[in-house]
């Protein structure tokens, strides 16, 4: 029972929002049906009271077109009330238009008819209700701004004279109490305009405090620009308060806190930019004295001096700053750079070579620094130049002694072909003499390396030939003799032409296979013992057991016991192997029969 109360209970609170919505979108289908309802009535009014004249205008009668204004008025007005159930700020300000304008008229209206009878009368109170209405709609929405005021000021005078013009027209004498009425409503809805346009804004204490307020500021303005004080930036302040504040009082009152405190900070910091002006000045004047072509900490300086007349004294430092650092940079190491430059220049004077020119390009470095008064990095690029060419000679130096070294080395290489060797050395010389060292010490060292490396080539070359027949030992038992016996000759053919490298590539491609193939004759060898063995125990148990020569399998096994040792003898180690496989069937077959 618990549940089966708490669970619609749950079900109506999560769709609270859901009711809502619906029980207000029913209350304005409600209202749009009301409002198109009161639309079509005021069209059937308007109608009616058009009908005379409309009837007399098809029957060709005269037609007075005063007599329109009343239907006018109906459709003018029903327009509107389709405004009133729209929930925007634009369908407001129509309405709250039209009912500032109309008010003033209506209630005139209402008071020309209080001399009627009692319909006319009651008529009258009507319009007099509904002008009422009408002004404290207008009231109600059009408040608060003073651009919204101004507005609703000129809207309401509109009426206000038109109210007044019918009063004097409709009105036979001001005397009657209809006359009287309507010329004090007339005069009522006057003076609701004069109020509306002079004192009826919400924001006139602000006003008051802001005119107040700027009328000081600006005297002691005055008084400050009397003591040559820097005020330029709070006087543009001022001047942009002065323009918008009235219309924006809280606006213009941000822009009094601004200028006020632009001119604390001018009071506070003048004289703390003098002090660092005159610095400023002390360091551009030493910098000239120093380097009378450094133009820049007095363009700084300059500069900073038209920021100061103009009342931007924080440029104005910033600028002073500027000028004394440039001129400090100029103090400190102007002469330290031209005295490095002039020793690099004379460093470099006759000197040629891809490295001096590499050099000469720093040094155009450092001059055009030194033309943009940067004399810090003018120094920094020079000093080191000096340090690279000392390291430069000494590389030429290592270059000369390398290239001394590799023609020493060449010379001595007897039973080489040294006529790549001969290009190289020629290659070296020309990169020396043309000043690159790192490549004639890179051709000279690759020569000795390469001399070294081929004649250890060549040594073992000719140590294995010497020893040929050491090396043909190792394979003239075997049945593929020819081909060893062909890689043997590609040998002695690469050393007949001095081709000691390659020489020695075969010969090592050659001793390899050789070691390969005789660690698996060995392999076969052993395995081939091995059989032999277990076939004379096993040939003794099978003349035991009667099994003699001529049986198949005994002949099988003596058979495949001799291909494998004519195929050991002749190196073939895959032969060999398949036939002591087949031995070994052949032995298992006579095991399982004894």
């Amino acid at each position: 029972m618990g549940n089966s109360v708490e669970a619609p209970a749950m079900v109506t609170w999560a769709d609270a929002d859901a009711a809502i919505e619906a029980e207000a979108a029913r209350r304005m289908k409600r209202v749009e049906n009301a409002t198109l309802f009161t639309a079509l009535s005021l069209l059937v009014c308007a109608v009616w009271l058009a009908w005379p004249s409309i009837k007399g205008l098809m029957e060709g009668d005269g037609v007075v077109l005063t007599s329109f204004g009343p239907p006018l008025v109906l459709l003018i007005w029903g327009i509107f009330v389709q405004d009133l159930i729209l929930d925007n700020a634009v369908a407001r300000s129509r309405v709250a238009s039209a009912t500032s304008l109309a008010w003033p008229v209506l209630l005139c209206l209402g008071a020309l008819g209080l001399d009627g009878n009692r319909s006319q009368l009651a008529g009258s109170i009507l319009i007099l209700f509904a002008g009422f209405m009408c002004r404290q709609l207008s009231n109600r929405t059009m408040r608060g701004n003073f651009g919204v005021l101004r507005y609703r000021a000129i809207l309401t005078g509109i009426g206000s004279a038109s109210a007044v013009a019918l009063t004097l027209i409709q009105s036979e004498s001001l005397v009657s109490v209809s006359g009287g009425t309507a010329g004090s409503l007339a005069v009522f809805a006057v003076l609701d305009t004069v109020y509306t346009w002079t004192v009826g804004d919400d924001q006139k204490a602000d006003r008051k405090r802001f005119k107040k307020r700027l009328d000081s500021l600006e005297n002691r303005l005055l008084e400050l620009k009397a003591q040559g004080a820097a005020v330029a930036q709070a006087a543009s302040l001022l001047t942009t308060a002065k323009e918008e504040g009235h219309l924006d009082p809280e606006y213009g009152m941000r822009l009094l806190d601004e200028s006020e405190e632009d001119m604390e900070r001018a009071l506070s910091l003048a004289d703390d930019v003098e002090i660092i002006r005159k610095d400023a000045l002390d360091a551009v004047i030493a910098a000239e004295d120093i380097a009378p072509t450094a133009k820049r900490p007095r363009k700084a300086y300059d500069m900073g001096e038209r920021e100061v007349k103009l009342g931007s004294l924080r440029e104005g430092e910033q600028l002073y700053r500027q000028a004394k650092k440039r001129a400090t940079d100029v103090i400190a190491w102007w002469s330290k750079a031209e005295s490095v430059i002039a020793e690099a220049t004379r460093a470099l004077d006759g000197k040629q070579g891809a490295g001096v020119a590499h050099l000469r390009e720093l040094l155009g470095d450092a001059k055009a620094k030194l033309g943009q008064e940067q004399p810090k990095e003018a120094y920094e690029f020079a000093i080191a130049i000096l340090p690279q060419l000392e390291a430069d000679e000494g590389a030429l130096e290592r270059a000369k002694t390398s290239l001394v070294e590799a023609r020493r080395t060449v010379d001595q290489s007897d039973g080489l072909d040294t006529q790549e060797f001969e290009e190289r050395l020629e290659q070296a010389e020309q990169a020396l003499a043309a000043g690159n060292a790192s490549q004639a010490i890179g051709l000279a060292d690759g020569v000795v390396r390469t001399v070294g490396r081929e004649r250890a080539a060549m040594d073992d070359v000719l140590r294995a030939l010497k020893q040929k027949k050491k090396l043909t030992k190792r394979y003239e038992s075997r049945d593929d003799r020819d081909t060893w016996d062909a890689m043997l000759q590609e040998i002695t053919d690469a050393a007949d032409q001095r081709l000691w490298s390659h020489a020695g590539m075969l010969l090592e491609r050659m001793t390899t296979a050789l070691d390969k193939e005789g660690h698996a004759s060995d392999e076969a060898k052993e395995l081939y013992d091995f059989v032999i063995e277990q076939w004379k125990v096993l040939r003794n148990q099978c003349d035991a057991a009667s099994i003699k020569v001529v049986d198949d399998d005994r002949r099988a096994c003596e058979k495949a016991i001799a291909e494998a040792e004519t195929a050991l003898d002749g190196g073939r180690v895959k032969a060999t192997l398949d036939a002591l496989g087949q031995a070994d069937a052949a032995m298992e077959r006579l095991r399982r029969r004894i």
